[in-house]
């Protein structure tokens, strides 16, 4: 039994990781931490069908004395700030984008903060769970991928060691639901700001590209890869779809889709369609599943991967358990739905 303790537990991801805290069987919760929920009580029912009760505190109120993990749920730019406070035998997964990136100069690049802990960024490993489990199973603590990362890291990285894909010439277009925003505005106000309205943000320098093309870069023999990136708000909750735009050689567009289709063939939450196959995020809200499909059109030189995700679950809280799974040897689906 591992006692965890969840910082932001009150926010959209913190919700949805609480959810699956409950239902996990070695998981013991001895704190939640939360701003303006301070001292409200928070009622749970365990996997058991026994009623818990705790109380939502401070982050520096939390009695950590007893703790094995803390999943960090706050909002970006809090967690460098605080991790020295953690006793350094505290195992920590970091939901945020504090621990992301390996070069230090780069937070202030793509970030706009000054990073107060860069000595433990090499205590951090990227938690990109069906790529790095073996890091993953021996690592200290986790960074884990933000959400649109994790929907467009997914299909490139199998196509990262081979040279069927021009990886110079990247293009995602992606669509968020409102949850992706997080609560730092009311959940009503984001409701307004997407109601019968799509919105375009971060064209060209959205957070998430500096996590996408490190990774990518690694994963591709040194080469130092760039993609562009868009991403969009639309009027749902919760889901991401990311088009993803390749230009290949001729006539292998059916070895691609084999590649994919090999690389994710033993993996219970990844999933490719058939060629031609187009997924929908309502066949993803609620799972921790990624479903990938391939769609060549009139040019035979050109492909697009649509990935989709539930950005709360495979984007956030359900890969995060995947990780504390890997870390601990339980089974990588235990207490995820």
């Amino acid at each position: 039994m591992k006692n965890i303790v969840i910082y932001g537990a009150s926010g959209y991801v913190g919700q949805e990781l609480l959810k699956l805290c409950t239902n996990h069987p070695e998981i013991n919760i001895l704190g939640l931490s939360a701003n303006a929920s301070v001292g409200q009580d928070v009622d749970f029912e365990l996997k058991d069908k026994r009623k818990s009760k705790i109380k939502f505190e401070k982050v520096e109120n939390i009695d950590l004395s007893n703790a094995d993990f803390v999943f960090n749920c706050l909002p970006n730019d809090q967690m460098h700030k605080v991790i020295n406070n953690i006793d350094a035998n505290i195992r920590i997964i970091d939901l945020s984008i504090d621990f992301r990136l390996s070069k230090v100069s780069d937070y202030k690049k793509w970030y706009e903060f000054d990073h107060e802990c860069n000595s433990k960024l090499d205590e951090f490993h990227y938690g990109l769970t069906e790529f790095n489990r073996d890091k993953i199973k021996l690592s200290k603590h986790i960074a884990n991928p933000g959400c649109y990362a994790t929907s467009v890291l997914t299909p490139l990285l199998a196509l990262a060691e081979t040279n069927l894909v021009d990886f110079n010439n990247i293009i995602v277009d992606a669509k968020s639901g409102y949850s992706g925003a997080g609560k730092t505005k009311t959940k009503q106000s984001l409701i307004d700001e997407v109601n019968e309205n799509i919105k375009s943000y971060g064209i060209g320098d959205h957070k998430h590209i500096a996590e996408i093309n490190q990774e990518l870069s690694k994963f591709s023999s040194g080469s130092n890869y760039e993609i562009f990136f868009s991403a969009n708000l639309i009027p749902v909750e919760r889901g991401i779809l990311s088009n993803i735009y390749l230009k290949c050689t001729d006539n292998n567009i059916d070895d691609i889709y084999k590649i994919i289709k090999n690389r994710f063939s033993e993996e219970q939450f990844i999933k490719v369609l058939d060629m031609n196959q187009i997924p929908e995020t309502k066949d993803v809200i609620n799972t921790n599943n990624l479903l990938i499909g391939i769609k060549k059109g009139y040019k035979s030189n050109m492909i697009c991967i649509v990935s989709i995700i539930d950005n709360l679950l495979k984007g956030a809280a359900g890969q995060a358990m995947q990780n504390f799974n890997v870390m601990n040897g339980f089974a990588e689906n235990l207490g995820i739905k």
